[in-house]
């Protein structure tokens, strides 16, 4: 994927590929709709605000849906990492320094 045609809609699919376990306790539309919020943050202060929520509220669920906490918040900062590295691509492309 060229860094330059990055949109919204392709930084979400390329954070939730892969987020099975994710998706099955807290939903696709719930995690495409708070990943996309995150994409449309053009603050880098409070997009990461709202992506250290999102990481929160993911390792609970994965923790209520029978994850243990260890698992859980590895893959959690794995999904972390996902929609940090897509959101700095998606701003790079218009141009913004962050």
């Amino acid at each position: 994927m060229r860094i330059a045609t990055m949109k919204i809609e392709d930084a979400v699919t390329t954070v939730t590929a892969e987020a099975n376990a994710l998706v099955s306790c807290l939903g696709q539309p719930v995690i495409a709709y708070h990943v996309t919020e995150i994409m449309r943050e053009a603050d880098l202060e409070h997009a990461r605000r709202m992506q250290l929520a999102l990481m929160r509220r993911s390792i609970e669920a994965l923790v209520d849906d029978g994850l243990e906490d260890v698992a859980a918040e590895r893959f959690a900062a794995q999904f972390d990492g996902r929609v940090g590295s897509a959101w700095r691509l998606l701003h790079a492309s218009d141009g913004v320094a962050h």
